[in-house]
């Protein structure tokens, strides 16, 4: 088994961290890269014509404890950042010569989720890589 490219998906939750916590075993095992996809879905805006070019930073915080757990580890990585639907942009990155993805099994609360949809349904749906979900502890 080859396990030389890992595609981690961060949103902030718990779910993601335990995700992360995940890779840094497979790394230990595999010498595997990492790296971290972070993607910021905005709220759907009220006016027309607005252009959002750039994550915030209240958004782009939520990656910290996922950076702080690669960091401890003593590991390399890189991180993605995107704007739009995370399913996609996940399955999008995932063609490009992964192994495999890892991922929570949940990220948004309860009420979001069911609006929104089951980014990790749509995943496991549409990527042609192996996909490892992450349960929460406990």
């Amino acid at each position: 088994m080859v396990m030389e490219r890992l595609l981690v998906c961060v949103d902030g939750s718990k779910y993601s961290e335990e995700a992360v916590r995940y890779a840094v075993e497979i790394w230990r095992k595999y010498n595997s890269s990492i790296t971290l996809i972070f993607v910021w879905h905005p709220p759907a805006a009220s006016g027309q014509g607005i252009v959002i070019r750039d994550i915030p930073d209240y958004e782009i915080a939520k990656l910290t404890e996922a950076e702080k757990i690669l960091k401890d580890a003593g590991i390399t990585y890189t991180v993605i950042k995107k704007i739009g639907n995370p399913a996609m942009h996940i399955i999008d990155e995932s063609k490009k010569g992964y192994d495999l993805v890892v991922m929570g099994s949940r990220g948004l609360g309860s009420v979001e989720g069911f609006l929104l949809g089951s980014v990790t349904s749509r995943v496991t749906h549409h990527v042609r890589v192996p996909i490892l979900i992450v349960p929460p502890k406990g």
